[in-house]
């Protein structure tokens, strides 16, 4: 799949790169179908763009800052933006 931008989009609130829930899953150590449930009862904690019917995209940036917050609240160093790029590139490696 190529990659998804909110300027393709028509979406000019995305600050970063969109992503499917399979995508934001494995971050939030959740499966895909937990995301996609929270997503439609309305408690997924990140903000998230509906396209069609169906689908639904979040902001990597709005990913990161949910993460940085997080890992802040629990008590554990913020990694820098280059770390936090390359774990999400292996991610989607993997």
């Amino acid at each position: 799949m190529s990659e998804l931008t909110g300027k393709a989009l028509g979406l000019t609130s995305v600050r970063g790169r969109l992503l499917l829930p399979r995508e934001v899953a494995p971050f939030l150590r959740k499966s895909e179908r937990s995301v996609q449930d929270q997503m439609k009862n309305g408690t997924f904690p990140i903000r998230w763009y509906p396209v069609g019917p169906k689908n639904r995209l979040v902001d990597s940036e709005d990913l990161n800052d949910y993460l940085r917050k997080i890992r802040a609240e629990a008590g554990t160093a913020i990694l820098s933006e280059t770390a936090i790029e390359e774990i999400a590139k292996e991610e989607v490696r993997a």
